[in-house]
């Protein structure tokens, strides 16, 4: 029978108490989510039979990892600098569900996939139209101020008497208006068996993650929304979710769609949501991306002007940082700093 030495007899039940209480802190549950950086991605897009062009550079679109902290990613996150935690009721709305976020955010990615392709064609000569059902309620943050006016289910279709159709729409229009000022929010809501119009007056409040922007404090979907396209196009987005791609989807498309590389052989990373008029919005988690970014050797970053001074410390001799606010100033960037 082999006999451990105390020294070794010593070492094993240490490693036996680190092993067993590191395993003990997988299964704890905490209140919190935790953001770390995720993969950049550049990711593959078929056009069918549309004549289409490849380039050497790159536009990564940039990502984050979200999910329930357990007690180790708790403490692991307290103590690295590139993870951030998040009370849970920021990320989930009172009832809304881990797996309804996820089909959510799903949903959001489509819908920028699709407004992506959408401002991409427009900037190449082709006029794109799109409607919705209107915006459906999924969930209301714990302080919304309509928290007690809305509820799941209804269906939103106007802001101060102008129609909306979808969440582009809806967010585009909300950006029109500051925070503390009221607006009149129409929706329909199913009321013995009907749809009966209703309207709730609520003042606008600063968005949980964007400072200066906007928010009423609730989750929303866009209900079956259509866009006229003149040909298919499938961006391979697999189980990313969020509208935060949208900036980047829009530059791989525009510059597959052209003769013309507009990297140069750049390495451009970046991140924001787009709106249909080519507006770009702020995004979550922009330390992550910008920490993913700078590890993927990207040379320029663009951020949307809301993230700008979050991302700004980071920026570096090897590494420009730029804020944008629209497509076609994205476009002007990378030109700029690609024929350098």
């Amino acid at each position: 029978m082999y006999n451990l030495s105390k020294t070794n007899k010593k070492l094993l039940i240490s490693f036996l108490f680190v092993f067993i209480t590191l395993s003990s802190l997988l299964v704890v549950k905490t209140d919190y989510y935790f953001m770390s950086p995720g993969p950049p991605y550049q990711w593959d897009i078929d056009y069918g039979e549309i004549e289409n062009y490849s380039f050497e550079g790159n536009l990564y679109q940039l990502t984050v990892r979200r999910d329930e902290a357990n007690a180790l990613i708790y403490v692991w996150s307290l103590i690295n600098d590139s993870y951030d935690l998040y009370p849970r009721e920021v990320i989930l709305p009172d009832g809304v569900t881990p797996k309804e976020l996820s089909e959510i955010s799903i949903q959001n990615m489509k819908t920028s996939e699709n407004v992506a392709i959408a401002v991409a064609l427009k900037n190449v000569g082709y006029e794109i139209s799109s409607k919705g059902d209107g915006v459906s309620v999924v969930g209301l943050l714990d302080d919304s101020p309509v928290k007690e006016k809305l509820k799941k289910g209804d269906l939103l279709n106007s802001i101060n008497n102008k129609e909306i159709s979808s969440t582009t729409e809806f967010i585009s229009t909300l950006r029109t208006y500051s925070i503390g000022e009221t607006i009149s929010i129409g929706f329909l809501r199913e009321l013995e068996g009907e749809l009966k119009q209703m309207f709730a007056e609520t003042t606008l409040i600063e968005h949980v993650e964007y400072e200066g922007e906007p928010m009423v404090g609730f989750l929303a979907t866009t209900v079956n929304e259509r866009f006229d396209f003149p040909f298919e196009i499938d961006i391979k987005t697999g189980n990313v979710g969020g509208p935060s791609a949208g900036l980047m989807m829009a530059l791989n498309v525009y510059n597959n769609l052209i003769p013309e590389d507009i990297t140069n052989s750049m390495v451009v990373a970046g991140t924001g949501t787009i709106e249909i008029d080519g507006s770009i919005g702020p995004v979550g988690g922009i330390k992550q991306k910008i920490i993913a970014a700078k590890r993927a050797g990207a040379e320029l970053i663009l951020v949307p002007v809301a993230n700008f001074e979050e991302a700004k410390p980071f920026e570096t001799d090897k590494t420009a940082i730029v804020a944008v606010d629209s497509f076609d100033e994205a476009l002007s960037v990378i030109s700029q700093y690609s024929s350098r």
